[in-house]
């Protein structure tokens, strides 16, 4: 019940930010879909929408969220606009909003949600929140989406036929991915108005649930064959290429470096690094994230924070 109310209460939030283009042509149907797809991904989305996760916190906090709302749809914004915006420069989606309606127009609807979630964060003024809370929202949501800049494009700088280290991958997804997810849990606790010390525990939380779904997505990547046919360099890969040589080494970086045109067999590749090892690896390097976040929860819990919806994340 509390799920579908605050859902409810976000989706209508969402739709007043967009009535102002709702006569345009396939504008805001164009940025429609762009939320929608930001939505999707999450291993536990229909237990507990990400889409919440402001929402969730402040409720656990102070046993109240509607004065959130607004900043729950900034983040909605801010997060398709980011990934409108990494497709576009990635050019490698056949899905993709610049792939189906040009290149213009999804720079143009990821500009659009960039300006609803500035908007989206100003309404906070209706909700009641001082304007002195407004403005350190405001450039707290800002600081975490440079961070997320900043690390696509260490991200663009790599070549497609460089091996990384874990050092760099790790750096990079703390950016670019960690970030966001940090960025939700933190504002979350702003607005109910949280102790500093309880904001940095909901920060270390969600940057290290961030992090922990990051690695979960790369292991089945791979499982499934999607990041081996796309040659993604992500951890299984980096760990696999680190620690073999030979014939091993060769075929892994055929397949993963760009260093030949045939199509690598997931099958074969997928075997390959169970058999080294990687997968388990990059699964105890999950699970040391997934503490670290059980931790930070466990503490959050004993400044007198309402934990059980939020363990739902760690499920």
């Amino acid at each position: 019940m509390w799920q579908e109310e605050a859902a409810k209460l976000l989706s209508e939030e969402i739709e007043t930010l967009l009535s102002p283009l709702s006569g345009v042509d396939n504008l805001c149907d164009i940025v429609k879909e762009a939320l929608i797809k930001a939505r999707r991904g999450s291993s536990v989305e229909a237990k507990c929408p990400w889409t919440l996760v402001p929402l969730m916190v402040s409720d656990a906090i102070s046993g109240h969220y509607e004065q959130t709302v607004p900043a729950a749809a900034a983040i909605q914004f801010f997060k398709a606009a980011a990934e409108v915006f990494d497709d576009i420069e990635d050019a490698d989606s056949s899905d993709s909003l610049a792939s189906r309606y040009g290149l213009a127009a999804a720079t143009n609807a990821a500009s659009t949600l960039v300006i609803l979630a500035e908007k989206a964060i100003a309404r906070l003024k209706g909700r009641g929140v001082a304007d002195n809370s407004i403005i350190r929202i405001l450039d707290t949501i800002n600081s975490y989406y440079t961070t997320a800049c900043a690390g696509q494009h260490l991200d663009l700088c790599i070549k497609p036929e460089t091996t990384i280290s874990e050092e760099t991958y790790l750096k990079i997804t703390a950016m670019k991915s960690a970030s966001q997810a940090e960025c939700a849990f933190c504002i979350g606790a702003l607005v109910a108005d949280a102790q500093p010390q309880l904001i940095g525990l909901f920060s270390k939380f969600g940057y290290n649930l961030g992090m922990a779904a990051q690695i979960a997505n790369d292991i089945q990547g791979v499982i499934r064959g999607t990041d081996i046919l796309a040659r993604k360099m992500t951890l299984p890969a980096i760990y696999a290429l680190a620690q073999t040589d030979g014939k091993a080494r060769t075929q892994l970086e055929a397949a993963f470096c760009g260093q030949s045109e045939a199509v690598p067999d997931p099958a074969q590749i997928r075997d390959l690094l169970f058999n080294i090892g990687a997968i388990h690896y990059s699964t105890l390097k999950m699970e040391f994230y997934r503490q670290n976040a059980i931790d930070a929860l466990s503490e959050a819990e004993k400044n007198g924070t309402r934990i059980e919806r939020l363990k739902l994340f760690l499920e």
